[in-house]
């Protein structure tokens, strides 16, 4: 893989966003792209995207971002219910 990035994000509520998102790993994404997600910690997670390429990075990047804001969204909107 010639490209990757690392993101960490830090909530209180990282372990709940890892068990929401982990079954998406197990699809296989892209053959052009590898993904990582790992919890360091109970209020880490890290998000590990190599690509072949600057489409595939942008790419897998923007559905990673994607489901881990829908699963904090879900979480946010069911504490208040």
């Amino acid at each position: 893989m010639k490209l990757s990035a690392e993101f960490t994000f830090e909530t209180e509520t990282a372990e709940k966003i890892y068990q929401a998102v982990l079954p998406e790993l197990n699809e296989n994404f892209s053959e052009r792209s590898k993904i990582g997600l790992t919890l360091k910690g109970a209020d880490r997670l890290v998000l590990t995207v190599k690509a072949e390429d600057a489409v595939s990075l942008r790419s897998a990047l923007n559905t990673w971002f994607r489901l881990i804001q829908i699963a904090q969204e879900v979480l946010e909107v069911t504490a208040k219910a």
